[in-house]
């Protein structure tokens, strides 16, 4: 940075330091019909960083952020609001942190509570700290710019049809810090939507244009992985809704969609239309609520496809999907049997075709809640038993338990929850799915001031059939805390396999996704924080966080570490604060063909609150 733009930024900081002390605060701004408020903070002092990919860099630093809102004439005509800030990072401190971001955001909301309300809205960011998730740990840090557009208008009169029409435009950039990984993504959106009540009866009808677009270089620079993380989906959804109130408190609602998509990755393009139907009723015959549902689908391959297109992935079918319909009811009721005793009862049956081939499956079960109130009091537990059958046969019972136990002993405060589930689906073929999770926390008051809190807890999920498929995780949480001093401390671990997107390892959507796009994982990460108020007004934090995660598969195969390490101390006087910090991070991931990247930055300034009318 050249001297020019130091003395610049230097007269700069003296006159805002100069507003932060002598600003005062007035009342609410009025010119003619114009009503306007205008609060925020802002913030001067010298910062500087210290990067293996740009060098360093220093000086006198400015930011903050405004809030300005206001009417005209009345908040029903038109009324608006705007946030900018800059020299922020705002998912993480104040100041001083891995990137100082800027943007704003803003909306404007026209003739509100009339025939013709509508509204406008937008956003960008520039800069930003987001992250790239693993499982088990913190993730990776990304970089980050978005911007979005969003307007909407409608048509409301009593007694006629209502009619909304909305447009959306988005797009933003990331790239992962110590790696070659940037990724790209946009969509636009077109919708209308009419409602209109006749005869007791509520009909309703919409259309939905969305087309969406994701690119991503990968982590390296092979053809495969850069294709597998492109693609992009263009979509047409027609609506219709009817919904009718019944006897004995009931209720009827039926709804249909059409939906034409054309989608396309590396792996290949597909098109197709997809027809939804669904109907639902519920009534009360005396202390017995029923409720019953009916949903039909012609193309099952459609609806996974756009699932797996929303999360970034790819589509399943180079060519014509086969011909997938699927059929499914639902009925449910539930009773309170004794006092604390309720009991529900559902039937399912789903029934499948795929490429001429035929899958059905029954599910009948039950579940009860029983409240310990006096011999076990703050434990509650649920059992729940479903068969299911399938055109092969039975495949046997299927176990639901959820357990709930708060109690305090003294000064001892415990609190612990155990679930565990499983359950058959059909989406193109026949699963099990089970899932388990478990809880603890215990709380000591001790004397002296001492405060103690343990924790810990883990889980497992996955395919039964698919051998590997499955998610394992641990974690444990200990602090310990004396009047206005802490000390605390975490760490969790996670194993298994997900599908890779542009954000990220997410969740297998279904069994089915394609093994180039499967990732196996270990994370694990831990990490410390301390805080302090040794005087009144000034307070001192400081943490620090490592991860390690290990990624092998087709698409991703490395090795990362991140490390982050933050201190800030501020102390207050009044509506004016004094602030310090550093922070230091280090990201590297193997396979790249570049660097890690390590940044150390610190800053101290001054901010002030105010409020200028």
């Amino acid at each position: 940075m050249n001297r020019r733009v130091h003395v610049k930024r230097f007269h700069i900081t003296i006159f805002f330091s100069m507003v932060l002390w002598v600003t005062p605060a007035a009342a609410q701004l009025q010119v003619g019909g114009l009503h306007l408020g205008l609060a925020g903070d802002l913030n001067a002092g010298y910062d500087g960083d210290i990067s293996n990919t740009s060098g360093s860099d220093h000086g006198a630093a400015i930011g903050g952020d405004l809030n300005l809102h206001g009417y005209y004439y009345h908040p029903n005509f038109i009324s608006f609001d705007a946030a900018p800030y800059y020299g922020r990072s705002q998912s993480n401190s104040s100041s001083g942190s891995i990137s100082d971001s800027s943007g704003y955001t803003s909306n404007v909301a026209i003739f509100g509570g009339s025939h013709f309300p509508g509204s406008i809205s937008f956003n960008q960011g520039f800069d930003s700290t987001g992250v790239f998730g693993i499982p088990g740990n913190t993730g990776l840090s990304t970089k980050e710019n978005n911007k979005s557009f969003a307007a909407g208008w409608s048509l409301v009169f009593p007694g006629k049809p209502s009619l909304t029409f909305g447009f959306s435009s988005g797009s933003g950039t990331s790239s992962v810090l110590g790696s070659n990984e940037q990724s790209e993504g946009s969509s636009k959106s077109f919708s209308a939507h009419t409602g209109y009540s006749i005869a007791g009866f509520g009909l309703g009808a919409g259309y939905i244009h969305l087309n969406t677009n994701t690119t991503s270089t990968g982590f390296d620079d092979t053809t495969t992985t850069s294709n597998f993380l492109s693609s992009s989906s263009s979509s047409n959804n027609y609506l219709f809704s009817l919904s009718h109130r019944l006897p004995m408190s009931g209720s009827f609602a039926f709804g249909a969609n059409r939906s034409d998509y054309t989608t396309s990755s590396g792996g290949g393009t597909n098109t197709g239309t997809s027809d939804n139907l669904n109907a639902s009723f519920g009534i009360n015959v005396k202390t017995f609520p029923i409720s019953a549902s009916v949903s039909y689908t012609d193309n099952l391959y459609g609806s996974i496809e756009e699932q797996l297109l929303s999360n970034g992935g790819s589509v399943l079918q180079t060519t014509i999907s086969p011909t997938s319909r699927a059929l499914l009811v639902n009925v449910s009721t539930s009773h309170m049997v004794f006092n604390r005793v309720f009991v529900t009862a559902f039937l399912n049956r789903q029934e499948e075709m795929i490429a001429g081939n035929s899958y059905g499956l029954t599910q009948y079960g039950a579940n009860a809640a029983y409240n310990f109130a006096r011999r076990l009091k703050g434990l509650t537990i649920t059992l729940g038993v479903t068969d299911s059958a399938s055109q092969v046969g039975n495949m046997g019972a299927n176990l639901l338990s959820n357990v709930n136990y708060n109690r305090n002993f003294g000064r001892w405060e415990f609190s612990a929850n155990y679930s565990y589930n499983q359950n058959v689906q059909t989406l193109l073929a026949i699963y099990t799915v089970s899932s388990m999770n478990y809880t603890a926390q215990v709380h000591r008051k001790m004397p002296h001031g001492f405060s103690l809190n343990l924790g810990g807890g883990g889980g497992r999920s996955g395919f039964e059939q698919t051998p590997g498929n499955a998610v394992n995780s641990e974690s444990v949480n200990a602090s310990i805390s004396w009047g206005r001093f802490g000390l605390g401390g975490t760490y969790s671990e996670t194993t298994g396999s997900q599908v890779l997107t542009a954000s990220g390892l997410v969740s297998v959507p279904v069994p089915i996704a394609t093994p180039n796009s499967m990732v196996n994982f270990n994370g694990s990460g831990y990490g410390f924080n301390a805080s302090a108020i040794p005087i009144r007004n000034l307070s001192i934090t400081a943490t620090y966080n490592k991860s390690n995660s290990t990624t092998a598969g087709a698409a991703l195969s490395s090795l990362n570490e991140t490390d982050l390490i933050n201190a800030f101390c501020t102390y207050r006087f009044r509506k004016i604060s004094f602030n310090s910090g550093v922070t230091k991070f280090r990201q590297s991931i193997s396979n790249t063909g570049s660097a890690p990247s390590v940044i150390t930055s610190y800053y101290f300034g001054i901010s002030r609150w105010f409020k200028f009318f």
